[in-house]
């Protein structure tokens, strides 16, 4: 069987943010407590878009197909299957095979993928330009997400990194206000994720 390209995991994401940025365009009509909260729950799904399109570009990497420019992905080891591919990532060179893989940013991606796709591969040079970003998304997600003390802790440096100094704002005034910025911060994590997944799987 043929393994799904790469350029059809592009596909799927690109899709899958054009429905997110319409939500987002409606969400703009609504009252801005509501709109927050919608703001807040798109957050989830472009960060969960992300991290699934970095997994599936990993696993399709692993296998040795195309990226979208033609150019064919040489990994260290060349997986026979996406499944292959993932059982590979968690058990070659580790003396205990790992119980999870990470996709939730470049560092975590990284590790789990070392061992059969190389630093030099276009796939880990073209996304560890974007570590930055990864991470300041990672951490505004688990925030929504979970609520936690650590996680909050995470959330206020991110905020005093924006703007110098930490403000109190909750994720849903953070990801929705433009008083501080010309573009709201949920529109830029759209275009940016946009921006990492068209790079990650150019080649």
């Amino acid at each position: 069987m043929a393994h799904p390209s790469i350029l059809a995991v592009y596909n799927k994401s690109m899709s899958d943010l054009t429905i997110v940025g319409r939500y987002l365009q409606k969400g703009k009509h609504l009252p801005p407590e509501m709109y927050g909260f919608v703001a807040e729950m798109l957050m989830l799904r472009i960060f969960s878009v992300l991290e699934s399109c970095v997994r599936e570009v990993s696993a399709r990497v692993a296998c040795g197909v195309s990226y979208k420019n033609g150019v064919t992905a040489t990994p260290i080891m060349k997986c026979t299957s996406i499944q292959d591919a993932i059982n590979r990532f968690k058990t070659e060179g580790r003396s205990k095979p790992l119980c999870n893989l990470r996709f939730t940013n470049v560092s975590g991606t990284n590790s789990s993928i070392k061992n059969i796709i190389d630093s030099a591969e276009p796939f880990r040079v073209n996304l560890s330009k974007y570590g930055v970003q990864f991470e300041e998304m990672r951490i505004v997600r688990n925030h929504i997400a979970h609520r936690y003390k650590n996680t909050y802790l995470e959330y206020k440096n991110v905020i005093t990194n924006r703007y110098g100094a930490y403000i109190k704002l909750k994720p849903s005034v953070f990801l929705t206000s433009t008083k501080r910025q010309p573009k709201a911060i949920i529109e830029e994590y759209l275009v940016t994720v946009k921006i990492i997944i068209d790079d990650i799987t150019n080649g």
